[in-house]
């Protein structure tokens, strides 16, 4: 990936979380729409809704084959999330993800940093390619 493709993917997500901070709301990654979400009073409040995953076209491989970018994003302001597995099919890219980023552990599981915490408002961003774009949504979290 160039420096002009990082940077605008950093800038991406960067308004991404301005905008965040500016509503106090969110829009789930998974249908659920818009909603404020409450001060939280303990670790184990958190939930799947807490991270979302946000996926669009990238530019396509000198080869032709298209490529999608992907953002996990921990929204919850003030909670880390550990353990976070996504469902995403029979995941495969032609081009290498790092694993340290996102991997794929058996069908339809994928780990997101290899299970390590997602601090509040962090995001992991990767791309892939593939002659199709995966259906990505959060499976499961755990709360730190």
């Amino acid at each position: 990936m160039g420096c002009s493709q990082k940077f605008a993917g950093r800038m991406v997500v960067l308004i991404f979380l301005v905008v965040l901070a500016c509503q106090g709301d969110y829009l789930g990654g998974g249908g659920g729409g818009g909603r404020v979400r409450p001060e939280r009073m303990g670790p184990d409040e958190c939930s799947e809704e807490d991270v979302v995953v946000y996926q669009s076209s990238a530019n396509p491989l000198p080869s032709g084959i298209p490529a999608y970018t992907v953002h996990i994003i921990n929204v919850c302001g003030g909670c880390r999330v550990s353990d976070v597995h996504v469902s995403c099919g029979d995941f495969a890219s032609t081009e290498l993800v790092d694993p340290a980023k996102f991997q794929r552990v058996g069908f339809n599981d994928c780990v997101v940093k290899g299970g390590a915490a997602m601090e509040p408002t962090e995001a992991v961003s990767f791309q892939y390619s593939n002659s199709f774009a995966y259906p990505l949504t959060v499976a499961s979290v755990a709360c730190d």
